[in-house]
């Protein structure tokens, strides 16, 4: 039991002996018991109008003077002030810290309400979107226009980042990334990646100046090693093996090229990609056929297509896709493998996968097959006469028609390449 509330006990018992004692002495037991209650209340009552006023104040200063139950109240009220302070304190702290960090940051931080209107924002932010201190408030579909963004920050499950030019400065280009937090408030990250873009775009052309410059001297060379070819007989002995190797060579470079010009082409090209009706278990067919030309009696090469739905894309990137899969298949694995070409569809998507029982891949190569020019075994990128391009290309063809590739592979049990591409009404 708290000291206050015995010494209040104690007091209540004391003064009732006194009142009993005195009033029988007076003659008026019940009345003196009343008189001294009724006292005993005033003085009670002159307590809580005494901490109610310091509450009043807002608890500021000392609390009352109090013994007993009200002081125990008081001494409680005023440690729990105390810890409130020294809580408000370490907020006020913590927050103009966070203000400090956010301030040093070159990405623009914006706070949203759940209704997607301003409530703060970091200088970054101010310098990006051109933000000033009567925009509080405002809506920030207002400020941000674009039809996209309205869709990007109205969506009730945000979507992925989303970039787009600046609205102050269209030559800059932004990236915008959100994410939610407490009662539905919305964090909003602005980051310029104009250089970024810039680098991009220059490692772009780079790459569509440089396939394209090769075209010429490749063609001349092809056209002197033929002619040579053809009048072998005319040439010095020992020539012929030199001209077969320099024939090789040429036609590397000439596919390098050619699947270069293609990724460029694949990564510049903006538009969607057309949306005629192809019938995939023809063009699989077609591929098919094509890679047992290649293969001829060293790989068995089966298809299956169960879905007879059009598939609205553009014929020339899937043919290359899919053929590069199937090749692929080919080149990196020994005679006698068997290669299975399967296309199913689900309720939303066609899927087609092309699978073989060969060497299988390293699991940790996987995550990074897709990379331009990466190689699982540097040893054979002569022997396969592949230019480490072909499933860059793959994925390039399958994300402008809103699809994915996903990669299942185990070290001496084959490989499967699917692709799932969604169907479109």
């Amino acid at each position: 039991m708290h000291r206050g509330l015995k010494a209040e006990i104690r007091r209540i018992a004391l003064l009732t002996l006194f009142l009993l004692l005195t009033g029988f002495l007076w003659g008026h037991t019940l009345l003196t018991l009343l008189l001294g209650g009724g006292l005993y209340m005033l003085w009670t009552f002159a307590h809580i109008s005494r901490l109610y006023d310091w509450l009043d104040q807002s608890a500021e200063g000392p609390p009352p003077e109090a013994s007993g139950v009200w002081g125990d109240m008081t001494d409680f009220l005023y440690r729990m002030q105390q810890r409130n302070e020294r809580a408000k304190q370490s907020r006020r702290q913590l927050a103009e810290r966070v203000k400090d960090i956010t301030s040093a940051l070159a990405d623009g931080i914006i706070i949203l309400t759940p209704d997607r209107e301003l409530e703060w924002w970091n200088p970054a932010a101010e310098k990006l979107l051109g933000l000033v201190k009567q925009d509080r408030g405002q809506s920030m579909t207002n400020l941000v226009r674009d039809p996209r963004f309205v869709v990007f920050i109205q969506s009730d499950a945000l979507p992925p980042p989303l970039e787009l030019s600046s609205p102050e400065d269209p030559t800059r280009t932004l990236l915008f990334t959100a994410a939610t937090f407490g009662d539905g408030n919305i964090i909003l990250v602005v980051q310029d990646i104009t250089r970024l873009r810039n680098l991009e775009q220059m490692r772009q052309d780079f790459v569509a100046n440089i396939s394209h410059e090769l075209r010429t001297p490749l063609t001349v060379l092809s056209g002197y090693i033929e002619t040579l070819q053809d009048n072998a007989d005319q040439l010095p002995r020992g020539w012929a093996k030199a001209l077969l190797q320099m024939g090789q060579q040429t036609e590397r470079l000439n596919a390098l090229a050619n699947d270069l010009v293609m990724l460029s082409q694949l990564e510049s090209n903006r538009k969607p990609p057309s949306r005629a009706p192809i019938m995939l278990d023809q063009l699989l067919q077609q591929i098919a056929e094509d890679a047992r030309m290649v293969a001829g009696d060293n790989y068995l090469i089966e298809t299956d297509c169960a879905t007879d739905t059009p598939f609205k894309g553009e014929y020339k990137e899937l043919y290359s896709a899919f053929s590069n899969l199937v090749l692929n298949a080919i080149k990196h694995n020994p005679a006698g493998v068997r290669v299975q070409i399967r296309c199913f569809h689900t309720a939303s998507d066609i899927v087609v996968e092309i699978c073989d029982n060969g060497s299988g891949i390293d699991p940790k190569h996987l995550p990074r097959l897709t990379e331009r020019f990466y190689r699982v075994d540097q040893s054979r990128a002569t022997s396969t006469g592949g230019t480490g391009l072909g499933l860059a290309i793959v994925k390039h063809v399958l994300m402008r028609h809103g699809g994915s590739l996903k990669i299942d592979s185990t070290l001496g049990k084959g490989s499967c390449f699917r692709c799932q591409l969604p169907l479109l009404t």
